[in-house]
């Protein structure tokens, strides 16, 4: 015999899983829990609902007396009502739009040439965005021919043209190139908004899909616990379209012995939300969406808003374009965040775009997360040391303009990685200790 394992969060989730697969008549051998959820086995073979329902009666009736019901049968029978119902429900609403117009054949999104032309026209874009950088840095080397040095090692680290142009008008043009360098930090320390990373109270995190609101709220928890111990925590993540969000979540948690708790709606959201409030600290992970996707946004401004005086903070992944980061910040800017998460330092290329996009949306950082380990790629944001940090990385693609004649060894000895930065300690609960790289 044939048969096939469907793994789940809970029975319901598995059910669905089988009668997509199978349909209705989906014969069932056995259910059983395992780490994180459930197991259901499947039979392969065609055997109809009639055949399977006499089958156990003759089974039951060659015992000679009357089977006690097992889990087994109370899941069958729970599962075949809920899913009749379900089915039903979706045929009657289905119905009238099924007679009016065909169903689709296939989902567009999912077109492989369609797919095709979207990677290409992302290409296009950012290949676009970047010869309008260089127009932008040609014209101000021709408005002041003074500081073309000064500009081309702004655009090597990467910074908006509009604002290093204010920048430019800030520093002296007599100054020597060392100078003008100094003076920039300073400036971009300056300019860089930075907040405290709350230590009470609620902290909700939304954010693009794969930006590390996940990781990052279990790195807060984390340290949380090291620090002040696991009592006054908790967490609660309303993100049900990832299974493996939740699971990731409740890993961490019996890690830390953290209660989490899943949401799958906005009133059962609020209603844990009141009951969590008494919590010296609710970590709220959100499920991740597009900032193409304005419907998906309006409904994360209901669920936040229905909480009431929830802070949120931007989770900012500092590896993509630009431009993309541009788009994200102002697609979120509805949720009023508070301030940002830069996620994914350590898989940068630069971090100029980064800080240019924080600045001129005038968006405070809150933490700088640069890899996934946890609790250690965490730190609250320093403005100086983010500065140097990309200043660091700038030194690879001066050399890269400066020509051919530059060898490999000065090139890896002038560009540091950055997992170099230094560790810095902190204090840890009960005597523990961890080190947590900026």
């Amino acid at each position: 015999m044939q048969v096939k394992k469907y793994q789940a969060a809970d029975t319901q989730q598995a059910m669905r899983l089988v009668r997509a697969a199978h349909g209705p008549d989906a014969v069932i051998l056995d259910c059983r829990s395992i780490a994180g959820g459930v197991e259901v086995v499947v039979s392969l073979e065609s055997m109809p609902e009639s055949s399977f329902a006499s089958l156990q009666h003759n089974r039951a009736a060659s015992d000679g007396a009357e089977r006690e019901p097992t889990a087994l049968d109370a899941l069958l029978k729970r599962g075949k009502t809920d899913e009749d119902e379900r089915y039903q429900q979706e045929r009657k609403s289905t119905a009238p739009a099924q007679a009016s117009e065909p169903a689709p054949q296939m989902v567009w999104s999912q077109n492989e040439e369609l797919l095709t032309m979207k990677q290409e026209m992302a290409s296009m874009k950012s290949m676009l965005m970047e010869q309008l950088k260089g127009h932008n840095w040609q014209e101000a080397n021709q408005q002041a021919p003074e500081q073309q040095e000064l500009n081309a090692y702004l655009s090597a680290m990467d910074i908006d043209p509009a604002l290093g142009k204010r920048l430019c008008a800030e520093i002296p043009a007599d100054e020597s190139d060392t100078v003008q360098r100094e003076m920039l930090k300073m400036l971009l320390v300056k300019k860089l908004a930075v907040q405290s990373p709350p230590s009470s109270g609620a902290i909700c995190l939304v954010g693009p899909q794969g930006a590390g609101k996940t990781t990052t709220i279990a790195k807060i928890a984390a340290q949380y616990v090291l620090t002040h111990g696991r009592s006054g925590i908790a967490i609660l993540t309303t993100d049900t379209a990832r299974v493996g969000a939740q699971e990731q979540l409740r890993a961490y948690g019996r890690i830390l012995q953290v209660p989490v708790h899943v949401a799958g709606s906005e009133e059962e959201a609020v209603k844990t939300y009141r009951l969590l409030r008494k919590k010296n600290l609710v970590l709220i992970d959100t499920a991740g969406i597009s900032f193409r996707d304005k419907q998906g946004i309006n409904e994360l401004y209901k669920l936040v808003s229905a909480m009431q005086d929830v802070p949120v903070y931007l989770t900012l992944p500092a590896d993509v374009e630009t431009y993309v980061q541009s788009e994200i910040i102002d697609a979120y800017s509805s949720l009023n965040a508070q301030g940002a998460v830069l996620t994914r330092i350590d898989e940068a290329m630069r971090l100029g775009g980064s800080l240019s996009n924080l600045i001129q949306h005038r968006l405070p950082l809150v933490w700088c997360a640069n890899g996934p380990r946890v609790p250690q790629n965490l730190s609250a944001a320093d403005a100086g040391k983010l500065v140097n940090m990309a200043v660091r990385m700038t030194k690879a693609f001066e050399i890269r303009r400066q020509g051919p004649q530059t060898t490999a060894i000065e090139t890896k000895l002038e560009t540091p990685a950055v997992a170099d930065t230094p560790a810095v300690p902190m204090r840890a609960h009960r005597g523990s200790s961890l080190n947590v790289r900026v």
